[in-house]
């Protein structure tokens, strides 16, 4: 196996995760919170890992046995870094998490993100497959974490039942693909090897369990369940992570690798990124938990990247890298301000939206930003999420994709109805109690960062922009 020094960076986040798995035998339960600690520090200490790959690029980047490590991997591993990073942040604050199984649950947290990293690296099949099990089997224990919540049994058997229909079928996609090349290795493919039915069956397989992965249309009825059910933590992470990485595997291998128009699967993108856009914003409108709302919105915000990978261009590229960054701040935002309100309610059902009645006059500050993540989500200037959709629907315009870019900013006017439903909540209905609503030291920091996210890079955008030209104009090395 040549160049296994590209992968350091994942094998140090592996190991470190066992660390704290064999740790959780012998640290005490009351002690638990020791290892988010050490967990999100070492999760800090391997994104550092990968910027000094960055600044070393002639050492720590080039092509291996399975991987590619190059700049557009090593902007999406920093982001599924940063996720993590403040996921484990929301869990420390999360009370309904046994501490006397932070090992296990922070082990699986690493573990997903080390088949992530993996996977947006990856040039070949076989480690494709092997990196989405790896995230998967660890997303499916995580989402049932929660032992006493009956939905969070059932959100995991169900995210379960879906992941193994989806693995089965990839599997048979890959083994079809190998039948008509000779080889699961995504480079060197000569145009003999590529194009004919069992070739493009073979694809379309591939491409079925990459649209479980990132949630898109019509494989996303699992979303819902999973992200109500799951810990909080766990759903912010899930909404995030394994989109944006499963994403930029795919920008690699149908944008990159063998695009999509070269075998006429531009208008099949087109039909699950319309599909998927309006499935999720048209539902999340009829929803009354807040979780659940924002499950269906990250499936519209994945027909919304997909534009970008539809339009094939570097500007789409471009667009793909910068609304995956922003997705971010976005989303955790939403979620960690989702999970502070629960924490403090007193109603049946604590993501309610009625539990975020008169929330601006328990906490003004939360209110506010969350009305600033919900208002970036929809695309509202002078917030981030403009700026992520303008490149979006500009390359789909430039690609010739009007259509397309007219039905993604109907979406988006349209989830300014939902997302305003929770703003109406929190300014506009009387509080249930006048008892301030306070947040924990590490939940606080970690919507700082989001909130700052959202709006210095929708103020001044340059350095985030000259950041993902750079990685999207070296694609492979």
């Amino acid at each position: 196996m040549t160049a296994i020094h590209l992968i350091f960076p994942e094998i140090a986040l592996c190991a470190l995760a066992l660390a704290l798995m064999v740790a959780d035998l012998f640290v005490a339960p009351k002690h638990g919170r020791l290892l988010y600690h050490l967990a999100w520090l070492a999760s800090i200490v391997t994104l550092c890992l990968i910027g000094l790959s960055i600044s070393d690029a002639a050492r720590y980047q080039g092509l291996g046995s399975l991987w590619s490590v190059d700049p557009m991997s090593q902007f999406f591993k920093m982001l599924v870094l940063l996720t993590t990073v403040l996921s484990l942040l929301m869990g420390l604050e999360y009370k309904d998490l046994p501490p006397a199984r932070a090992g296990i649950f922070v082990s699986l947290l690493m573990f997903a993100s080390t088949g992530m990293m993996l996977l947006v690296s990856s040039v070949d099949l076989l480690l494709t497959f092997v990196s989405l099990e790896l995230i998967s089997i660890s997303s499916f224990i995580l989402t049932g974490f929660e032992k006493r919540n009956p939905k969070s049994s059932e959100g995991a058997i169900k995210y379960f039942l879906f992941g193994a229909f989806s693995s089965a079928v990839m599997a048979f996609g890959i083994s079809l693909f190998y039948g008509a090349t000779g080889t699961t290795k995504l480079l060197g493919l000569t145009q003999a090897q590529t194009g004919g039915p069992l070739f493009i069956l073979g694809l379309l397989l591939v491409l079925l369990g990459f649209a479980f992965k990132a949630s898109i249309a019509p494989m996303h009825f699992w979303v819902p369940d999973a992200y109500e059910g799951a810990p909080t933590p766990v759903t912010a992470y899930l909404s995030i992570a394994p989109k944006i990485a499963t994403l930029a595997a795919m920008l690699r291998l149908f944008a990159i690798l063998l695009p999509a128009k070269v075998f006429d699967l531009t208008t099949l993108f087109v039909l699950l990124s319309a599909l998927t856009m309006t499935i999720g914003n048209f539902t999340a409108m009829f929803q009354r938990n807040v979780k659940r709302l924002l499950a269906y919105s990250s499936i519209a915000q994945a027909g919304y990247i997909l534009i970008g990978l539809v339009s094939g261009t570097v500007v789409g590229m471009e667009g793909v890298l910068l609304y995956s960054f922003i997705y971010v701040a976005m989303n955790i935002g939403a979620f960690s301000v989702a999970q502070a309100v629960a924490s403090q309610s007193s109603g049946a059902d604590p993501y309610g939206l009625e539990s975020f009645d008169g929330l601006s006059q328990r906490s003004f500050g939360l209110a506010l930003a969350m009305t600033f993540f919900l208002l970036s989500l929809a695309g509202i200037p002078p917030l981030a999420g403009f700026m992520g959709k303008f490149y979006i629907f500009q390359a789909a315009v430039q690609s010739g994709h009007i259509g397309l870019a007219a039905l993604g900013l109907v979406n988006s006017v349209v989830s300014v109805y939902y997302y305003m439903a929770i703003a109406y909540h929190m300014f506009f209905k009387p509080a249930a109690t006048e008892e301030p609503l306070s947040i924990g030291p590490y939940l606080y920091g970690g919507l700082a960062v989001a909130v700052a996210g959202v709006i210095i890079f929708g103020i001044y955008p340059e350095p985030l922009i000259a950041s993902v030209q750079t990685s999207a104009q070296y694609n492979l090395p």
